[in-house]
């Protein structure tokens, strides 16, 4: 029996290359607020929260996490 769910794949995307171009922009954006002395606004469990930026925390999880969502949707 055909279903209408469709995968990533089936529509043409890269869900490593769209895990690694929300991170470059959840990076970008602790960059402006540090840049602007401005707090981020995160959910955390469930609860929106202020936080001090901290860009460097994204240093190396692009490639990571893009690795991690690729071999979910391939295997």
């Amino acid at each position: 029996m055909p279903t209408n769910k469709r995968t990533p794949d089936d529509r043409g995307l890269d869900p490593a290359g769209i895990t690694a171009a929300l991170f470059r922009a959840a990076r970008r954006a602790h960059e402006i607020a540090r840049e602007t002395g401005t707090k981020v606004v995160v959910v955390v469990d469930g609860r929106t929260v202020e936080m001090d930026p901290d860009p460097e925390m994204f240093d190396g999880m692009e490639v990571e996490r893009a690795r991690e969502t690729a071999t979910r949707f391939s295997g």
